[in-house]
């Protein structure tokens, strides 16, 4: 690569992040849904047009300018097609309107990422680049310190994104992701793990609950459920930090609250336990505290199902986004053995694709 080449992926990459602060403009206009709507490409002025018609009440009025300068910043990130002063729908435009979970994942990482990475230098600086971060304490907290917001300043992120509304919007972006190829039962096969031999192990004497810790709205155990009619309502129990969830029709609710600290799991002796895109949110210590309260809830036939990216440069854009918002992480082989150690467990399978979730299996010691 020559220095002018250098130089232009360099600002190439830099200069989209201003690019990305748009998208919740995008998303709030419904352009993208605008555009899809279009059998050809159209004027910023059409686009304006089409959203005036189909206007409730309540919803806000954008200008021209800013209509035209936000399809343009789509335009640079490749979210729509430019073609001279027209614009059309593109494969990642389609992709996010028939894909809710993506959407949503564009609207919560442009606004909470993109709030909490402006302030890491600042916080670094404030506190003489103490390092890592730790829970309650990320960047992400001190900007709203910053911007004079200190009720939410010592709250937990997922907190602070309730107070502000925008927890349903995460919570329809973890039912799906940014894509989904295949159901669990699927993923687990092809990474070589048999959940029927898990289930056929259990035989009578052993139940065969399954909990999903922090399992949002079921969509885990659900698709579990497809693959193994057998399971029952009971069997399937999602286990949330609050009752706000709502009902889930083909699983058991309940309630857990790990971050108290005499909190034990309450389901002992369950067959499986899963963490699905749970550790990735905590730091080293809570990820260990949390695994010692599952450990002790355990009984040596029980199994934990870590579900995580790997933490691999092809993944490497996760790792950050967890310090700024968490303080947690994504880890390595090395990483998860080290957290098995300390909770009392010990690996018995893992599988670290270079796409997509991986797979780890903890059992007692």
């Amino acid at each position: 690569m020559s220095s002018v080449e250098a130089g232009l992926a360099l600002g190439g990459t830099v200069n989209s992040v201003a690019a990305l602060g748009f998208v919740p403009v995008a998303i709030h206009f419904r352009l993208f849904d605008i555009l899809t709507r279009f059998e050809r490409p159209a004027h910023s002025e059409e686009v304006l047009a089409l959203y005036h018609k189909d206007m409730k009440s309540g919803d806000h009025e954008p200008c021209l300018a800013l209509v035209a300068d936000t399809l343009f910043a789509m335009a640079c990130l490749g979210f729509i097609d430019q073609v001279d002063k027209l614009y059309q729908a593109n494969a990642i435009t389609k992709h996010l309107e028939a894909t809710p979970s993506a959407l949503h994942g564009a609207l919560h990482l442009t606004t909470e990422v993109l709030f909490a990475s402006a302030f890491l230098m600042r916080k670094l600086q404030a506190d003489n680049f103490k390092y890592p971060f730790q829970e309650k304490d990320t960047p992400f907290q001190y900007a709203y310190q910053c911007i004079g917001r200190p009720d939410l300043a010592n709250q937990h992120t997922y907190s602070i994104m309730a107070s502000e509304g925008r927890m349903d919007s995460f919570n329809t972006f973890m039912q799906g992701k940014y894509i989904k190829t295949s159901s669990a039962p699927e993923r687990f096969a092809a990474l070589g793990y048999d959940l029927q031999s898990v289930l056929n192990a259990a035989g009578g004497s052993v139940p065969s609950t399954m909990v999903d810790i922090g399992g949002g709205r079921g969509e885990l155990l659900l698709e579990i459920k497809d693959a193994f009619p057998q399971l029952q309502e009971s069997d399937l129990v999602v286990q949330e930090f609050n009752g706000d969830i709502g009902d889930i029709p083909g699983v058991t609710l309940s309630t857990w609250n790990s971050k108290e600290g005499n909190s034990p799991q309450p389901i002992k002796g369950a067959l499986v336990y899963h963490l699905s895109h749970v550790l990735h949110n905590l730091s080293d210590l809570e990820s260990a505290r949390l695994l010692q309260k599952v450990a002790e809830a355990m009984a040596p036939y029980s199994r934990l199902l870590i579900h995580e990216f790997a933490k691999h440069a092809d993944l490497g854009n996760l790792h950050p986004l967890m310090i700024v918002l968490h303080a947690g992480r994504e880890r390595s082989q090395e990483e998860w053995a080290q957290l098995a150690a300390l909770a009392g467990l010990r690996i018995t399978f893992e599988a670290y694709p270079k796409a997509g979730e991986g797979l780890i299996e903890m059992r007692k010691i």
